[in-house]
């Protein structure tokens, strides 16, 4: 695999994957404007993408949150079952965090595969808003896009679909607490 430099020359891929190996706590900062900084643990890395365990502010794990590799600016290990989040994921039963089945190859299949582990995919198409996303479910595929059933925010499906280039996604988040909520409210989208 090759190498994903930060801006100051370190390899990002080698420390996420160092991460990954020791269960460490990690924040990942990332080069587009207006970002989030995410903490989490390191699930695996792909050829395009990383897969964070997302760490909540309430120190819970809440699902997962693949990001691309090409945007990561920035790793920093923050620690692991020796610190309080480690010594509180472990006492609430959270440890150690598990990994999920998703290719993290290309945005296609990383998206597909989110779609067969969990109801409900987010995503988000930072570069041209980071405050917005889009949560549903991928309901086609082409060789370039996904077209994403939309569930609003109050969890009623919309019944419309809108298609998004995979290049522009920047991030998919799955499996949290939010996206859980809104299948369980919204029930399975319309056939």
């Amino acid at each position: 695999m090759s190498e994903v430099q930060a801006g100051d020359g370190r390899d990002v891929r080698a420390e996420l994957d160092e991460a990954a190996t020791r269960l460490a706590l990690v924040r990942v900062s990332r080069s587009i404007p207006g970002s989030d900084e995410l903490d989490g643990f390191v699930m695996g890395t792909g050829r395009a993408w990383v897969l964070l365990a997302l760490l909540d502010p309430g120190v819970h794990l809440n699902g997962y949150v693949a990001l691309r590799l090409a945007d990561v600016s920035d790793v920093e290990v923050r620690g692991g079952l020796d610190t309080f989040v480690g010594r509180a994921l472990a006492a609430r039963g959270e440890w150690p965090p598990v990994g999920a089945d998703v290719d993290l190859e290309s945005a296609g299949e990383l998206i597909r595969t989110a779609a067969d582990v969990a109801p409900l995919v987010t995503l988000h198409l930072e570069e041209d808003d980071p405050t917005e996303c889009f949560v549903g479910r991928p309901v086609r595929f082409t060789s370039r896009s996904v077209h994403l059933l939309f569930i609003t925010p109050e969890a009623e499906w919309d019944g419309t679909s809108d298609e998004w280039s995979f290049a522009e996604v920047t991030r998919v988040d799955f499996g949290g607490r939010y996206e859980e909520a809104l299948a369980l409210v919204g029930g399975a989208p319309p056939a």
